[in-house]
């Protein structure tokens, strides 16, 4: 049946569909209304977050110069007055090697948590296997046909700011074969930011995967004081990380905006729970501070003895140092970066170093414990490349200290009778395992 049109009113009406004819007539203007308003707020998000952005920087920035009013940590560039560390060098030749530290790199590693990346300079180089290499580096792994020290610590003894042929396992090998007449292969396997607990973790691994030194020498105290509380330097990264792997990936990128970092910082600036350990100890009660330094003691003692355990089932010497410190037995005139605030971005060292000295005082230790803190107190030359770090000068003093004390203690004699002990052992595994199990 067809349908009639009725005077007066339109088809559309009729049928119904006049409506959606006008809709369809004004999507255009819809559209482009909703576009310009979208293209504007994705504008104004994109402005916003520039802004947050450059704020954050200016904020970094800002930590950074508050962090280093004054005298530096150290020199980013060449300075006149590192002339007097580096004598031997270049101006050119400062710089490079200043330009290479400060381009090391950390990466995981089981365990340990991190070490250094493989890298390789002029002046600064990072096996893959993990030691640095120094002057006239043995095989890795090593051998039994020298007498083999494997050095641990932290950045000090890594080397930060000297030459891979400066470091204090370099001048370590040097002096054995000079002063005293022994070819040994020295391995320099300080990592920067380590403390005690870490290298014993270290020495653990080395000796589960076969490595065996003869003697193993663990240079600490900067950094036991530094990192008081016992956690090692990226353990809060690595908790970030492993958090973060629960979170949903929109959530990531939200919190990964400029905009809402720089919301979280203008939000935490008054929050207690991410201050750092320094700050933390320079508001801390005299009470207080004593329990810090009792726990540095303890732990350090008590890292020893388990050391000891470990290395005393492999029959190798360890010699445990208490390192020299610029804010100790120093007189810091002569120090080129003498005037930086210790006491505020390093609280604990000074008063640590102090609690330490009365310990072994009063509580001397075993005679494979040695006290070198006080190596410096009557030289007056500038011995540090930085706020911390030692100049090839002092690594040469520090080595020739420890190893002169090694000697007259007789702990090279007890290594070597251990050495012989335990090459007497493998041999005779090796003929046991070769013949074979023994026939009835």
């Amino acid at each position: 049946m067809e349908s009639k049109e009725v005077p007066g009113i339109s088809t559309d009406v009729m049928t119904g569909t006049g409506w959606f004819r006008r809709l369809v007539r004004s999507l255009p203007n819809y559209y482009s209304t909703l576009a310009l308003i979208f293209f504007n707020c994705l504008l104004l998000f994109v402005i916003i977050n520039l802004i947050a952005d450059a704020a954050l920087e200016m904020h970094s920035q800002k930590k950074k110069a508050d962090a280093q009013k004054g005298t530096p940590w150290s020199y980013r560039r060449f300075h006149d007055s590192l002339t007097r560390v580096y004598p031997g060098l270049t101006n050119d030749q400062i710089s490079k090697l200043m330009v290479e530290t400060r381009h090391l790199r950390q990466e995981y590693e089981s365990y340990t948590e991190f070490r250094e990346s493989p890298c390789n300079g002029e002046y600064v180089n990072v096996d893959v296997k993990g030691y640095r290499p120094i002057k006239n580096q043995g095989p890795w792994p090593p051998t039994t046909d020298k007498f083999t020290i494997f050095v641990f610590g932290g950045s000090t003894a890594f080397g930060y700011g000297v030459a891979d042929d400066m470091t204090v396992a370099s001048r370590m090998q040097d002096l054995l074969a000079s002063e005293y007449g022994i070819a040994a292969n020295v391995y320099n396997l300080g990592r920067g930011s380590y403390f005690s607990v870490q290298e014993r973790v270290l020495f653990e691994k080395l000796l589960l995967a076969g490595y065996v030194p003869d003697m193993a020498i663990f240079i600490d105290g900067l950094n036991d004081l530094t990192l008081y509380d016992g956690v090692p330097a990226r353990t809060r990264n690595l908790r970030a990380f492993m958090d973060e792997g629960e979170i949903p990936l929109i959530t990531k990128v939200i919190k990964g905006l400029p905009l809402m970092k720089a919301t979280k910082i203008a939000m935490s600036s008054h929050d207690t729970g991410d201050v750092k350990i320094q700050d933390l100890f320079k508001i801390a009660s005299p009470s207080d501070r004593s329990s810090i330094m009792q726990g540095v003691a303890k732990r350090y003692f008590s890292n020893i003895k388990l050391t000891e355990a470990i290395a005393a089932g492999y029959r190798v010497t360890p010699v445990f140092v208490w390192q020299p410190v610029p804010v100790y037995a120093y007189d810091r005139k002569y120090c080129i970066f003498g005037e930086f605030d210790y006491e505020g971005q390093l609280p604990a060292l000074k008063p640590g170093y102090d609690f330490m000295a009365r310990t072994f005082a009063e509580h001397p230790p075993n005679k494979n414990v040695i006290w070198a803190a006080d190596i410096q107190q009557n030289l007056k030359m500038p011995l540090y490349v930085d706020a911390v770090h030692y100049s090839p000068e002092m690594t040469t003093i520090l080595a020739k200290f420890i190893l002169d004390t090694v000697m007259s203690r007789g702990l090279y004699e007890e290594s070597l009778n251990r050495r012989q002990n335990r090459i007497d052992k493998s041999h005779s595994f090796e003929k046991q395992f070769q013949a074979g199990p023994a026939q009835e």
